[in-house]
């Protein structure tokens, strides 16, 4: 049988795994990209929204994974 426990010591997830952190990249990569298209309100609106899908997709499985093991 396999086990998923990581070792004692070993690294989680680290920064990655907090969702404020995508929530900001994502708020900041919606200023940057709205401000290309000058429509910086519509960036800061969808940003954060991205930022949330972003670890959904690539963080939230793996958490999961983590905790039911």
């Amino acid at each position: 049988m396999t086990s998923h426990d990581a070792p004692a010591g070993a690294a989680g997830p680290g920064i990655w795994g907090n969702l404020g952190i995508w929530i900001a990249f994502g708020a900041l990569f919606g200023v940057v990209v709205g401000g290309f298209f000058d429509n910086v309100g519509l960036g800061v609106a969808l940003g954060p929204s991205l930022g949330v899908a972003a670890w959904a997709v690539f963080i939230g499985p793996r958490l999961k994974a983590r905790r039911d093991s």
